[in-house]
């Protein structure tokens, strides 16, 4: 599963130490051009595919007691971030933000 497989989520887990639920999307595409406006488009389809999941209830048949409350997603990524990419998760985030979810990116150490 990836970033390219909108209509799923890669991994989901519930967080230990706050209970919150983590949605991973694995993302091993580069930023280099020309993947990266294809890399921009697939990520931008797999985030909007990720607040569905937590908006529509979707995440209630992973977790039936969600009440709502804060969501994590992670992506976790093969590779950096270039200029557009940071642009695209800052204005990313702040979308996610206003849905009650939380956006972080980690790079993979590979």
């Amino acid at each position: 599963m990836s970033v390219l497989e909108t209509d799923i989520v890669d991994y989901v887990y519930l967080e230990d130490d706050t209970q919150t639920p983590v949605l991973v999307v694995s993302d091993p595409l580069t930023w280099k051009p020309p993947e990266d406006e294809v890399h921009l488009e697939a990520l931008r389809d797999k985030l909007n595919s990720q607040i569905a999941f937590v908006e529509t209830g979707q995440i209630r048949g992973v977790w039936p007691g969600f009440a709502g409350g804060l969501v994590r997603v992670e992506v976790v990524a093969r590779f950096a971030l270039n200029r557009a990419a940071e642009e695209f998760y800052n204005v990313a985030g702040r979308t996610m933000h206003a849905a009650n979810m939380d956006l972080q990116f980690r790079l993979c150490d590979s």
